[in-house]
């Protein structure tokens, strides 16, 4: 069996390391090799974004372990094993301490969620380095909506001995469960890249299109630049992008795609791609704010609530600041998403913009303007409007 992570899994891979491989900063740094500005195949291409994401992860659950995330922990009172459960599949089912008053800051379990076991509530990273088994991970696969204290796990090893179903005696002391990070939108990117798409499909033609470029490509579409459907003049769109001090290779991105909006015959699909901190986020940013200038329809999505979040934030950030903001209506900004997972309650710019906010606002100008329009229509009455007074 090939045990190389490509092809291990994300999950499992992950399972595999160990608490000092977590605690490397280097362990894929010399695995990881630079992605290529061209590919010699679809298959080619997929490839080289798997080490990279394997190393985001391991990046991610290095930052948990050195972070106050560590204080999300729930103790737990009873770990039996799930249906299906077998050598291989090593699955349980776990009930834990509720959530009352008096303890609102316990970790609350959510399917996705990577966490480890232990048999003491860290407070630092070397709590969990004490014996062999003080770092236990595994995954949580399912969530009693009703009663978030119970649910399943994916375990990394097995928790109880499996001939006479009680706990094992080195790991009798597990009592608590400590949350690392959320695992969805790796697995589903992973799941992507692993996907044999159809030849023929739409995915495989998108994939194609950020691959095979023709010469037309490469070149300057004045015919397009003169026809384009947004007002505003590229110089115009030149000035806001510079105006905002991007590095060289940011302002480029974002001027590129201002030019390929425009353009309605070549293909239109680019990659902005860069590791983490590189402001990828500033740069959509800044992208957004100029297309919103130029008065374009634009829809921005990202695989988590929170991305999307991070967008509308920068995106705020720009106009808010803008000596030209009154030229940009929050009327042409809508933002979608998970409101309890975004977590904006607290954000009045973000709430302005909020579709749930929106549809409330209007909803409570309707109940107004009918009230309004009733009274209107009582003094207005041919018989006995006069009566209406003021």
């Amino acid at each position: 069996m090939d045990k190389t992570p490509a092809k291990m899994g994300l999950i499992n891979t992950v399972f595999s390391w160990s608490l000092q491989d977590v605690l490397n900063k280097n362990l894929y740094k010399s695995k990881v090799k630079k992605i290529p500005a061209k590919f010699n195949s679809t298959t080619a291409y997929l490839e080289s974004f798997k080490l990279p994401l394997i190393e985001e992860t391991q990046a991610d659950l290095l930052s948990s372990l050195t972070t106050e995330s560590m204080a999300l922990s729930l103790e737990i009172l009873s770990v039996t094993h799930s249906k299906g459960h077998s050598p291989k599949n090593l699955t349980y089912d776990l009930i834990g301490t509720k959530v009352s008053e008096k303890n609102k800051g316990t970790y609350q379990p959510a399917p996705g969620d990577l966490i480890v076991l232990t048999g003491i509530r860290p407070k630092c990273t070397a709590d969990l380095n004490m014996s062999e088994d003080s770092y236990l991970i595994a995954s949580i696969t399912w969530v009693d909506h009703e009663n978030p204290h119970i649910f399943s796990i994916l375990s990394s090893k097995p928790l109880m001995d499996e001939e006479n179903m009680k706990m094992l005696g080195n790991i009798k002391a597990t009592r608590f469960v400590v949350f690392l990070t959320n695992m969805i939108t790796n697995v589903r990117i992973w799941k992507a890249l692993n996907t044999d798409p159809d030849p023929n499909g739409k995915t495989m033609n998108l994939i194609k299109n950020v691959l095979l470029k023709s010469p037309a490509d490469e070149e300057n579409c004045t015919r397009c630049l003169h026809g384009r459907s947004c007002g505003t003049s590229p110089s115009y769109s030149r000035s806001i992008v510079e105006s905002f001090g991007l590095n060289d290779s940011q302002e480029a991105a974002v001027l590129t795609s201002i030019g390929n909006y425009s353009c309605h015959h070549r293909n239109t699909v680019r990659l902005l791609w860069g590791p983490p901190g590189t402001g990828k986020t500033k740069t959509i940013g800044v992208l957004l704010f100029a297309l919103l200038g130029m008065k374009c329809r634009i829809v921005t999505c990202a695989p988590t609530n929170i991305a999307v979040l991070q967008v509308a934030s920068q995106l705020m950030s720009l106009v808010t600041k803008s000596t030209e903001f009154e030229t940009y209506r929050l009327g042409d900004i809508v933002l979608f998403g998970n409101k309890e997972r975004m977590k904006i309650d607290g954000n009045d710019d973000l709430l302005d913009i909020f579709v749930d906010s929106r549809i409330s606002n209007l909803s409570n100008h309707a109940n107004e303007l009918s009230k309004r329009v009733d009274v209107l229509s009582k003094c207005f009455s041919p018989l006995d409007g006069w009566c209406w007074e003021f």
